[in-house]
């Protein structure tokens, strides 16, 4: 499985850091779900560390540079993720649906 940040990606934990702007948004977003699907994980950067995350990454590059502390990663896209519906509270995806092939799809295995 190949992914555009198989190319792009290289030394993208070391480029890009977490706002703590945009981490704050996020829990709140999540709300008291306890269980989330983080899809397009990347290297992790927004996964809430006081949740169950489940992250789903295509690309080779961004899930070999996950730190060892990261959530446990899942292959697969977006718009065929390899879990039953209602298997977590909530999802999320952060600066990843414009790398999907399919959004609409994406967006409802997210939703199931």
């Amino acid at each position: 499985m190949s992914s555009s940040y198989d190319r792009i990606g290289v030394n993208y934990a070391e480029l890009r850091r977490p706002d703590p702007r945009i981490a704050a948004r996020v829990g709140a977003a999540l709300g008291p779900a306890r269980t989330v699907l983080n899809v397009g994980a990347g290297t992790g950067s927004y996964e809430p560390a006081d949740r169950q995350v489940t992250a789903v990454e295509p690309s080779t590059e961004m899930v070999q540079q996950r730190p060892p502390s990261a959530a446990k990663v899942v292959r697969a896209r977006a718009e065929a993720l390899p879990f039953h519906d209602d298997s977590f509270d909530a999802s999320m995806a952060i600066l990843t649906v414009h790398h999907w092939s399919d959004k609409v799809a994406g967006l409802r295995r997210c939703a199931g």
